[in-house]
Parts: structure tokens; sequence; C-alpha cells
């Protein structure tokens, strides 16, 4: 581990304990406990990983490898928590927004992720792989959302965008990160490779930093807009209201 990535791994540890006593300061801590149980779980394991690649290097790779593993799995778990906020407002449209999270997930998970697992190659080979396909998953997934919430004219709160974005940023950078290290050979990529992921993260940090230093609630939209080239136009949040309670009652049968 180099100056520089130990550098970041410090920064790191201070930006999570200063969003995680924030949280805790003002109370909103349960309001996403998810994110805040992922934050703990990398700010533990950080000073973990740090202890052994100091004192026990021989174990380090291995302990690095595990808590790096879980924390793909734990940014699954996230994301979900970020759909469920989204669309929290309209308990049809948030069913809706759960059995898409869930479906994508399957689709992905059956299709690209699981089939990668059951190759016969190198176990670090096939790790970089688990990551790429991983992180791919999360950002379509992140796509669908956008895309289901924009098609609803669900608008987000500072909380929810800011998490979003550096999520966002954080995974397109490790795409990124894998598919250069696979084309230009890990030999020649490897110093840039173990300061990308670092580099990313600490970016993703920073914009959590700034975007849950206040506790923002998602609210129903209060805009309007017209329907069929009517004249006739009434709140948005009227129009979610009805669509929501519509697919609550087509869940329910």
């Amino acid at each position: 581990m180099g100056f520089v990535q130990f550098t970041l791994a410090v920064l790191g540890l201070g930006l999570e304990a200063a969003l995680i006593l924030r949280a805790r300061q003002g109370r909103y801590l349960s309001h996403f406990p998810f994110f805040y149980s992922y934050l703990s779980y990398v700010f533990v394991w950080t000073i973990f990983t740090l202890m052994f690649f100091y004192f026990m290097p021989q174990l380090y790779p291995y302990v690095y490898w595990f808590s790096y593993s879980m924390m793909l799995l734990a940014e699954f778990a996230v994301l979900f928590e970020l759909s469920d906020h989204i669309f929290r407002p309209y308990p049809g449209i948030r069913r809706l927004g759960q059995l898409l999270t869930g479906a994508v997930c399957l689709a992905f998970l059956l299709v690209y992720i699981i089939p990668a697992l059951w190759r016969h190659q190198p176990s670090s080979i096939a790790f970089f792989e688990l990551e790429k396909r991983t992180s791919l998953t999360k950002v379509v997934l992140i796509i669908v959302l956008l895309l289901v919430a924009r098609s609803f004219r669900i608008s987000f709160s500072r909380n929810i965008s800011g998490m979003m974005l550096g999520f966002a940023i954080y995974l397109a950078a490790s795409i990124a990160n894998v598919a250069l290290a696979e084309g230009l050979g890990r030999a020649r990529y490897a110093t840039i490779f173990s300061l990308v992921s670092p580099l990313a993260y600490f970016l993703a940090l920073s914009i959590w930093t700034a975007a849950l230093w206040r506790y923002e609630p998602v609210l129903p939209n209060q805009g309007n807009f017209s329907r069929g080239g009517d004249n006739f136009s009434e709140p948005l949040s009227v129009q979610l209201g009805r669509y929501s309670s519509e697919l609550s009652r087509r869940f329910r049968r």
C-alpha cells in the first residue's frame, strides 16, 4: 500500500466517521439504515485491513478480498433502499419500484453474473470479472430507477440525488478500471489500477457528505402538467396519488 492509498484510506475514514456522527446527531440514521450500515462496515473493515497490512501482511490479501466481496453485496442492499425512498410517497408505485429492482437484479444474476462464476479461470481474473459484472448490474439498476422516476415525473430529494450520483461515479470508475486492466494487462496497469478505486470511492464519499449533511424527506411532487391535450391541469401529486392507489389495489388482488 503506497502513500497515496494510505492517505485516501485515512481521509475516507474521517469522512465516514463524520457522516455517521452527523446522522446520529441529526437523528436520521434510521431513515437510511442500509446505507449507514454499509458505511459502518467499510469504516470497520478499512481499519482491520490496515492493521493486517502493517502487522500481519501474510493474511492481508485474504482479509482484503473477503471484505471487498462483502462490500460488493452490501451495495445491492443500499440500492434497494434508494429505490424504496424514491417511490415512498406513493405505495403502489413503491411496490412497482421494488419489483423492478428485484427483477433487474435477478435477471442479471442469472444471465450475467452466475455464468462468470462457473468459468474455469484463475481466481484473480474471476474476481475482476465478478467486480465488473456486479458494478455494471448496479449501474443498469440506477439507470432503470432514473427512467421510471422520470416517466412518473418524480423529483429526488438532495439526499437521494447525492447518494445516487456518488454511487454512479464510483461504479462507473470501477467498471472502467477493470476494463482497462483487462485491455492493457494487469502488469502494465497495476499502479494506476490500485489508485482509481480509492480515488473514486473518496469522491463518492465527498458527494455523500455534502448531500447527507442535512436530512431532506422525500415529498410528493407539487408541479402541474396537462392531460391529453386538454386545457385542464391538476397537481401532479393528485395524478400520482390516484395511480399509486390503483397500483395498490392491483397488487392486493
